[in-house]
């Protein structure tokens, strides 16, 4: 990366990122469904610049597309004179690494907000967009810990009225010296708009750590949450009113965890089991909400490349998994990942709309990721998934089939 000195105590740099991918998608299970190709472009340029060594700003432009889609007129964007003005701000922010004194630093704008190991709060690097906050944060770190205040502004309705917008706010602890994180996280949705009372949307706590050890060829990492607070009833019983809607406790948790052991042998082994537990709703209990929300994760890296539990199902979800990761060669990695889906509460088929059920189904993902090629990382893998047809709400389907090459290039 080149360094330019523009002025006495400032440094500027410039980094970017080109990412190709090309997917294959079968993964509807209908029979009747022919398969899809496509292919998808990130392209990210940043520009960031230091002040007497205290004083940071990070600008990073980016544009997201799907080779040959349509622009925002519905004209095409490849091949033709058409613009497709796609370009918009991943990422815009200060950063002060000393604001009262020695340890004491803030950021504000729009950023990138990672912890622990993504299960809470990720930056969704998969995606062919990524996740980006608006808003600010300010810290105290020493070489024990850090604690980190945030509140960002998840949306602003400009109401003069009263007040709709939704913030995420809290507080999170990073505990070095016997590698634990703790944090707690109010979201509030404060919009009552369609309710005769006064009940928000959302106000939802979460409380939660995250843990992770590693010890010669042992490693352990373990996530674990808890959600209370209170939602409207029409967001879960969609039938009812919203006029009529009364407020739901929730009461909802989830529990995380993953071991290793690596083999001391010249292909670097990795053997690791896991499991991912996110608590149900029963709807036995019309005054309590007891369904875990994946709000702000990576959902990718945890429940399947194949993407179909990224989000929160009513019926919550497990997952048991076994992985194995091993390097045949310099520069070349293969992993191999098992997962076996059920709910965490019955759910009732389809089929005959009566049969109680947790069966969802099985993944296999094969992953090969190479840095031979100087320059360039290469990603491709082939993922199938078998589905239980109480889950699917059929018996005539066929296996979900899923496969991707990928290649970055990053400048930094």
């Amino acid at each position: 990366m080149n360094t330019i000195p523009v002025l006495a105590g400032t440094d500027i740099k410039f980094d970017a990122q080109v990412r190709a991918r090309s997917q294959y998608d079968d993964k509807s299970f209908d029979t009747a469904n022919s398969e899809n190709s496509y292919s998808e472009l990130r392209t990210r340029l940043g520009m960031s610049a230091t002040v007497d060594d205290n004083a940071h700003l990070y600008i990073q432009l980016q544009d997201s597309r799907i080779i040959g889609d349509n622009n925002q007129f519905g004209s095409p964007s490849s091949g033709t004179l058409n613009d497709s003005k796609n370009v918009d701000l991943h990422q815009g922010y200060i950063k002060i690494d000393k604001i009262f004194g020695e340890g004491w630093g803030g950021q504000a704008g729009r950023f990138e907000f990672v912890k622990g190991n993504q299960r809470f709060f990720g930056d969704v690097g998969w995606s062919n967009v990524g996740r980006s906050w608006e808003g600010s944060t300010m810290w105290y770190k020493n070489e024990n810990f850090q604690i980190t205040g945030f509140m960002f502004n998840a949306m602003e309705m400009m109401d003069m009225t009263y007040n709709r917008d939704t913030d995420i706010l809290g507080l999170y602890a990073e505990i070095s010296k016997i590698n634990l994180d703790l944090f707690a996280v109010l979201e509030d949705k404060s919009d009552t708009n369609g309710f005769a009372t006064d009940i928000n949307s959302l106000e939802r706590f979460n409380v939660g750590s995250y843990y992770h050890r590693q010890h010669n060829q042992f490693d352990f990492e373990m996530n674990g949450v808890y959600q209370f607070g209170t939602l409207p009833s029409s967001d879960i019983y969609t039938y009812i009113d919203s006029m009529n809607a009364w407020e739901m406790d929730i009461s909802a948790f989830m529990f995380n965890f993953e071991s290793g052991f690596t083999l001391n042998c010249n292909r670097h082994t990795r053997l690791a089991i896991g499991a991912d537990y996110s608590s149900g709703n029963d709807f036995k209990d019309s005054t309590k909400y007891k369904a875990y929300s994946n709000s702000y994760y990576t959902g990718h890296k945890f429940r399947g490349y194949m993407d179909y539990f990224v989000g929160s199902d009513p019926s919550g979800l497990i997952d048991l998994m076994f992985k194995v990761k091993m390097n045949p060669g310099q520069g070349w990695t293969i992993n191999g990942d098992f997962h076996y889906f059920t709910t965490a509460q019955d759910y009732i088929s389809d089929i005959d709309g009566t049969t109680k059920s947790k069966d969802v189904g099985t993944e296999f993902d094969f992953t090969v990721s190479t840095t031979r090629v100087a320059g360039v990382n290469i990603v491709g893998g082939v993922s199938v998934f078998m589905p239980k047809d109480n889950w699917l709400g059929t018996t005539k389907h066929d296996p979900g089939v899923w496969a991707y090459t990928m290649a970055t290039v990053d400048i930094k």
